[in-house]
């Protein structure tokens, strides 16, 4: 996606994560940025500070009409919905929505690596990256984790990179409308879950399904059997698909050989959706 000269709005700076990345990656881009949040100057002084010596504009303190008026891409916080009026007023004038992680996907050069999923998904997405890592692989973590600007990741990223990313159904969402999902999908459960910000479980379900909706024959999918939802999902898939259970019997492989079946009580996880 090439943003030279392109007029950008950010909606929602925050003091760390996806605000500043975008922030960030679209001014060095060469964007025209402008970052627009509810919260004080004096709040959100450190957030500028660490984008001090980038050309972008902060309007702090209140939302204008004339900003996302003025945008042809407004860049949305995950915790932004598409219905919120100003984000519908730059739609209707023209402007593209996106968010972080949908500039990421477009721009990385790497196999990505999704896990979503209402439990379990930290503990998923940080293990995997822990034995990967540990196997020598080039690998990152990314995505829903505090402190990590998931754009900033991109300069050590290249094909041979295994790039894990923890994806909340917030940034799911804004897959989507490319129609871009990981090359390696994890769904661990679905539970009600944020059902203040959607309609029903059907549409926040449908949120989390973007892991896998867009993903192609060649590609992998790793589903949790004993929940209803992602059973479902499981069967859906249009990728290379396996099932996971606590519940049902099943053998260990390492290579051509089986490993004798272990107790959950060997596991030193809390929770059973670990």
């Amino acid at each position: 996606m090439d943003l030279r000269g392109k007029r950008v709005l950010i909606m929602g700076l925050g003091l760390q994560g996806s605000g500043m990345a975008a922030a960030r990656y679209a001014a060095q881009q060469g964007a025209i940025v402008r970052v627009t949040d509810l919260k004080s100057p004096e709040i959100l002084a450190p957030s500028v500070r660490a984008l001090s010596g980038l050309p972008i504009a902060f309007v702090l303190g209140e939302h204008r009409n004339e900003d996302f008026l003025w945008a042809e891409m407004v860049i949305r916080n995950p915790g932004i919905p598409l219905s919120n009026p100003y984000v519908h007023l730059a739609y209707e004038h023209g402007a593209s929505i996106e968010m972080e992680i949908a500039l990421f996907f477009l721009a990385c050069p790497g196999r990505i690596l999704g896990v979503t999923g209402t439990r379990g998904k930290t503990t998923t997405s940080t293990l995997l990256y822990k034995i990967l890592s540990e196997s020598g692989a080039p690998t990152v973590l990314g995505g829903n984790v505090a402190g990590v600007e998931t754009l900033s990741l991109l300069p050590q990223i290249t094909p041979e990179t295994l790039v894990v990313l923890e994806l909340s159904s917030w940034q799911l969402e804004g897959l989507a409308p490319h129609r871009i999902s990981p090359s390696l999908a994890i769904m661990t459960n679905v539970y009600p879950d944020h059902l203040n910000t959607y309609s029903g479980m059907e549409e926040y379900a449908a949120a989390k399904a973007n892991i896998f909706r867009f993903q192609h024959p060649s590609d992998l999918a790793l589903f949790n059997y004993d929940n209803p939802w992602t059973r479902r999902f499981g069967e859906e898939a249009l990728a290379q698909t396996w099932f996971t259970s606590v519940e049902l019997g099943g053998s260990f492989k390492r290579g051509s050989s089986t490993v004798t079946p272990f107790l959950l009580t060997d596991i030193p996880l809390v929770g059973k959706h670990n």
